[in-house]
């Protein structure tokens, strides 16, 4: 499938650059509620804590974790966001053969690329609304990466946590890093198995749900053989102080999860409506806070990127994901304000 560009989207200050001037970012899947209020001034409360080592073992989250999962300290480890625990998983296990389904995340082939790994893509096709479909023919990899929800397509891949029917010959890794905008992801996270399956491993987040994507924070669920091996090979103070702090602070905040769940689906609901009156645009249906969008039209997703920061607005161009052209883009879910200057500023070029 050749070579991909490795970018991602909340390229703010690159985009910022070209606007001059107040920008709304559309390209990076932030919750638009920001972060929780508390949060600030509790950073604030600890602010001397910068002053020394943060806790190389991030004890006080992991606990919180534990109660929050209603299970061990053991089964968790704690990463410089999830993208950290993406490499570490490469460096340690080295895999000799993969498969990702595609397209996705391209971290995982990244990460996976500088061990030379044999990386198989299984193509998501936009006829069957980019769902996976796995045959018994398929080889048993190594390893095998699935997002789910999936980025940038914003659906569920595996919704049966029973008839998942993958097996690899080591590890199942669910990136679960959009799950906390799935307002029933009890359903559909594999973190209980992960904790007894010593071939399945889940990665969360806190970066898209909580809105804090500067500090860095996310952690890994799985087996405590798994848990013990990797964190011998994880620098030292990899988590900083105040990621700790915002970490234990925030999961848990129920006021704040029933807020997101409600302003995502009524805005998301908005957004679908206002885009499906565009006839050269088709929406695909999204479980997660993000939308991908097909371009129907002359615009490719370059030049409609390129006129729309020009007018304020940063949507993440999907040209970059394998097994996608250029003719798709992705935008968050945002505020009703945002999005309706979204919606009018597509009017303006569409």
């Amino acid at each position: 499938m050749g070579n991909i560009n490795f970018t991602h989207g909340g390229n703010f200050y690159e985009a910022k650059k070209i606007c001059g001037k107040d920008l709304i970012d559309f390209s990076a899947n932030i919750n638009p509620l920001n972060m929780p209020r508390s949060l600030k001034n509790k950073i604030f409360d600890n602010f001397e804590e910068i002053l020394n080592y943060p806790d190389p073992d991030s004890s006080k989250i992991t606990r919180k974790i534990a109660d929050f999962w209603k299970i061990k300290e053991n089964n968790i480890l704690i990463g410089n966001g999830s993208a950290e625990l993406i490499y570490l998983l490469a460096n340690v296990y080295k895999p000799r053969t993969a498969i990702i389904p595609v397209p996705t995340f391209s971290e995982y082939e990244r990460a996976l690329k500088l061990h030379k790994t044999d990386i198989s893509f299984l193509r998501l096709k936009e006829k069957n609304q980019f769902c996976l479909k796995v045959s018994k023919n398929l080889a048993d990899p190594d390893i095998f990466f699935i997002c789910n929800p999936n980025n940038p397509t914003g659906n569920l891949l595996i919704k049966n946590r029973q008839c998942w029917g993958i097996r690899p010959k080591r590890f199942l890794v669910m990136d679960e890093a959009f799950m906390d905008f799935v307002s029933d992801q009890n359903k559909h996270t594999f973190v209980r198995e992960a904790v007894k399956n010593k071939k399945i491993i889940v990665l969360r987040s806190f970066t898209k749900f909580f809105a804090v994507p500067g500090l860095r924070i996310g952690y890994l669920v799985a087996h405590q053989d798994i848990v013990k091996k990797l964190k011998q090979y994880q620098l030292p103070w990899n988590v900083n102080s105040f990621a700790q702090i915002a970490g234990e602070l925030v999961l848990g905040d129920k006021e704040y999860a029933v807020k997101t769940y409600e302003v995502i689906e009524k805005e998301k609901s908005f957004l679908l409506k206002e885009l499906s009156k565009f006839k050269g645009l088709k929406c695909f249906p999204a479980e997660a806070n993000f939308i991908l969008i097909k371009i129907k039209n002359r615009y490719s997703s370059e030049k409609l990127r390129t006129i729309l920061v020009k007018k304020g607005v940063l949507i993440r161009s999907c040209k970059n994901f394998r097994g996608l052209k250029g003719e798709y883009i992705r935008i968050a879910v945002r505020g009703r304000r945002e999005n309706f200057k979204l919606i009018n500023k597509l009017k303006e070029v569409i």
